[in-house]
């Protein structure tokens, strides 16, 4: 059985939670907004958990997972706070694995979780904040290895990316 948080967006996580519990492992979805409305997460089975939390002040202590999976998340997020929350709470000798976009779409990010969440709590999302330039291939993969150095970075497809990182058992 492996612990596994998955942070994403609401259906890119909810369909990968359930995959990862059929096959015997404990998930827990995070995403900063579903619908507004708690009530409105995923159904939750024995082994899949959802929940609201921002991915840049994840809600689980130090060293509480044996893989953190990012799906569809960076371009939407701080992603240097994300990334540093995501080894924060994985285990030593833990994976984490990030699998996103090089490009921002701005209609795209206006209509996806930062801006629900801004929205669901009054405010209006200031654009500087919430919306990344085309990042590109160069500058996309330099974000990700800065936060985890020595990261198997690759071109997966058509302005997609996957990296994956062990924590070293030592060194955190």
């Amino acid at each position: 059985e492996i612990a596994s948080c998955l942070v994403g967006s609401e259906m890119c996580i909810r369909d990968r939670a359930y995959y990862l519990a059929g096959l015997g492992h404990e998930v827990i979805g995070v995403d900063n907004y579903f619908s507004g409305n708690p009530e409105d997460l995923p159904e939750e089975t024995d082994r899949a958990h959802f929940l609201l939390a921002d991915a840049t002040n994840l809600p689980f202590g130090y060293d509480s997972f044996d893989a953190v999976v990012s799906v569809s998340m960076l371009h939407e997020t701080n992603g240097s706070l994300a990334i540093g929350e995501m080894r924060k709470v994985l285990k030593p000798d833990g994976l984490i694995v990030i699998a996103d976009s090089v490009k921002l779409n701005p209609l795209g990010a206006l209509s996806t979780g930062i801006r629900r969440a801004w929205v669901g709590r009054g405010k209006t999302p200031n654009p500087a904040d919430t919306i990344k330039p085309d990042l590109g291939w160069v500058k996309s993969r330099e974000a990700v290895t800065s936060g985890l150095p020595g990261c198997i970075w690759r071109k997966v497809g058509s302005g997609r990316f996957i990296a994956t990182w062990q924590r070293d058992n030592n060194l955190g």
